[in-house]
């Protein structure tokens, strides 16, 4: 999944990447992902600010589930999502992702009740007209 950094987090982030002497912009992105996937405290937001041509960056696959769920729980996309997370860990601000995925993960396990073959089709019949209704 490729996603294009604001100019400012774009900065940023090349700044992190010289200090590292990483080679690539997307390597840079996804150390920080694992970052703040794991709450990591590296520290960095005391580096400096460099220009970047490309702000293009690819996200690895261990990354792609987790910040589109992050998304998709706030109603943004996955770009403004990376975008996000990235400012805030570089500024400083600590955000509890992952836990929050968790929690949510675990309250549906417990909080689904058994559903019959029946009602199954009627909900998936529901789900599929709401998604053809948002598509027109």
């Amino acid at each position: 999944m490729q996603v294009r950094l604001a100019a400012q987090v774009a900065s940023k982030v090349e700044g992190v990447r010289l200090s590292l002497n990483y080679s690539k912009l997307s390597d840079t992105v996804n150390l920080l992902l694992d970052a703040i996937k794991h709450q990591w405290h590296l520290n960095l937001s005391s580096l400096p600010q460099t220009g970047t041509i490309n702000p293009k960056v690819r996200l690895d696959e261990r990354h792609q589930a987790w910040v589109s769920q992050y998304a998709t729980e706030r109603g943004i996309s996955v770009t403004s999502a990376t975008n996000l997370l990235i400012s805030e860990y570089l500024a400083g601000n600590t955000m509890n992702v992952l836990p929050q995925i968790q929690k949510i993960e675990t309250e549906n396990l417990a909080l689904t009740p058994q559903i019959s073959p029946q009602e199954q089709t009627t909900e998936k019949l529901k789900g599929q007209l709401l998604v053809r209704s948002l598509k027109l």
